[in-house]
């Protein structure tokens, strides 16, 4: 049964370089199940993480056609209690110690003091920061972090986590490292994740399926059902035919976006009489 039901949306803004209406999003229908893992997938500005926001109640769609549910409630705006967001920035609080950081959203909700402790230090754990607790933001690397920032949102204890790169600006190698850990957290705690990356290895190492989308206006143009069997490892021959598939879809789609990011740029440096 679909948690995430995304029917025909459409999203259309107003572009104040060109002071043009520009369609970010064109009739996307999308849906994720309980304990999925989606991957949001496509060359920049194509949408995603508009679509994501959408999603998360904080940017609205297009009305007259569309529809987003979760929960089976129509989305209308934000819903802490059903789903939480985690940006590429860890936006930690500098003033705030790691564990009041993780325990944040939850003193918004009103938890006891207790409870907010217990869960906070349920997460750390997970992710080996429960020495980190008393700690603050400037003493912890980026990975740290990022590894922070999951653990607020996680101790939320949601039934679905969207995260817009969560990992774009951590190196390989931290990247590698956090996406394991938040598939074993996830394969624990069995929540419903939306993960936009642009990257093809990141897609394939943690996505249960796969949405590519179109170079702008946004389309789903292929959803990806990944076969792979977990643990999996990068640079296997099955790992690597995935990604060239996934490349297959998105190559014409990138040369598209950056085709029109140009001509964009240009026409604004254009001198208008």
């Amino acid at each position: 049964m679909a948690i995430i039901e995304v029917t025909n949306v459409s999203k259309t803004h107003d572009d104040v370089a060109s002071g043009r209406k520009v369609r970010t999003l064109d009739t996307i229908s999308l849906s994720a199940k309980e304990n999925d893992f989606l991957i949001l997938l496509g060359p920049s500005g194509c949408g995603k993480s508009t679509l994501l926001n959408i999603i998360a109640g904080l940017t609205p769609y297009d009305s007259g056609v569309g529809e987003v549910r979760v929960g089976g409630q129509l989305v209308t705006g934000p819903n802490p209690k059903l789903m939480a967001y985690m940006f590429q920035d860890p936006v930690l609080y500098p003033w705030r110690t790691v564990l009041k950081n993780v325990e944040f959203g939850l003193e918004a909700q009103g938890i006891d003091k207790a409870e907010r402790k217990d869960r906070a230090f349920k997460y750390l754990r997970m992710v080996g920061l429960e020495d980190f607790a008393h700690y603050y933001p400037r003493q912890l690397s980026g990975g740290m972090a990022q590894r922070v920032a999951i653990c607020r949102s996680l101790a939320l204890e949601t039934d679905i986590i969207l995260m817009d790169e969560p990992f774009g600006a951590l190196d390989e190698q931290s990247r590698i490292i956090l996406g394991d850990e938040l598939i074993e957290i996830w394969r624990q705690v069995r929540r419903t994740i939306v993960f936009v990356t642009h990257s093809l290895t990141e897609a394939v190492y943690l996505g249960e399926r796969i949405a590519v989308f179109s170079a702008r206006p946004g389309r789903i143009k292929a959803e990806i059902v990944n076969p792979l069997p977990r643990p999996r490892t990068i640079g296997k021959p099955e790992f690597s035919q995935m990604v060239d598939t996934l490349w297959n879809e998105l190559k014409g789609e990138s040369l598209i976006s950056i085709k029109r990011a140009k001509a964009e740029q240009d026409e604004i440096a254009l001198p208008h009489e």
